[in-house]
Formats: structure tokens, C-alpha cells, sequence
């Protein structure tokens, strides 16, 4: 378990040093404390956050690609781990997703069956999220972690690795 606690924050620390900007520096003192559950900032980025998650499920079920993708920032540095698949850069997993599901019917139906998020600082958010994916062949388990990040335009997901199950 300490492995595996270890390797999420290593894949959260690199997510956040790859949306930082070059002139920012890596490492800085920090002023302020952690960020409860219950403070203010987090009930907001959580509802925030759960729109952003759910507007995409919506998209999905809707085997719209292209409005499931709004949620995701459009960068080269974008990554996106599919079980044992990497993809980076947005435009590189949007066209994977466009070759892998070219009969948007096999999209099937996706359900959140569980939404977690914790504020890392006030503008980048760690997400849990599990959820189920009907198809015409039976259903697929899944879990993704998520590293979300508050741009001007609003929270974007800047790098998703999910985890599946075929039960």
C-alpha cells in the first residue's frame, strides 16, 4: 500500500511540475496550510469539479468525443495512463479515442459511482472517481485518479489514469 500511495504522488507531483510555467519555480516555500474539507474553497472546487466530471460522463453517454474533451486541457503535456497505455498531449488522445471508438455506438453508457476530491492547493485538485461502463458485451469496472487544474477558463483535467476491471 505504501508503494502504491508513493507512486500517486509521484504521478500527481509530475502532472502539477508539467502545468507549472517554465519561469515558475519548482519548489517554494508555502504560506499557507492545508486545506480542510470543510473550508469554503473546497465545498466550491468540489461542486465545480463534480460539473466538470459529470458534464463529461454526460458528453460521453452522448458518444460525443469532442464535448468530452472540453473538460481536458489542451496541451502537449497532457498525459493520460489507460491501464497499462500512455497517451500524451491532447490532440494525440483525442485522436485515440476517435480510432478507438470510430462507431461512437461502442461508447456504451458510463456511470459515476463515486466522486472524491481533495484540494492540493487552491488551484490544483487530486480526484478519485469510480465508475461503470455498460457495453453491448457486459460491463466494465473502473477507477480513474485525476489531476485537475484551475485555469482562467475554468478546472480542466491535466492528467487522468485510470485503472479497468472486466468482471
Amino acid at each position: 500500500m505504501r508503494c502504491r500511495t508513493i507512486g500517486l504522488l509521484l504521478l500527481a507531483t509530475s502532472a502539477i511540475c508539467f502545468a507549472q510555467d517554465a519561469a515558475s519555480p519548482l519548489i517554494s516555500e508555502r504560506t499557507d496550510g492545508p486545506i480542510r474539507a470543510d473550508d469554503p474553497r473546497a465545498i466550491q472546487a468540489h461542486n465545480e469539479i463534480q460539473k466538470l466530471v459529470l458534464t463529461a460522463i454526460d458528453r460521453w453517454n452522448a458518444h460525443d468525443i469532442d464535448g468530452y474533451m472540453e473538460g481536458v486541457w489542451k496541451s502537449k503535456d497532457f498525459v493520460m495512463i489507460i491501464d497499462a497505455q500512455e497517451i500524451r498531449g491532447w490532440a494525440e488522445a483525442l485522436a485515440a479515442y476517435k480510432r478507438g471508438y470510430s462507431d461512437p455506438s461502442t461508447m456504451g453508457t458510463v456511470v459515476c459511482e463515486g466522486l472524491e476530491s481533495q484540494l492540493v492547493t487552491p488551484e490544483v485538485a487530486f480526484v478519485v472517481m469510480r465508475w461503470t461502463a455498460y457495453l453491448k458485451g457486459g460491463k466494465i469496472l473502473g477507477t480513474s485518479t485525476m489531476v485537475i487544474r484551475k485555469f482562467e477558463e475554468g478546472w480542466k483535467v491535466i492528467s487522468d489514469h485510470s485503472t479497468t476491471l472486466e468482471p
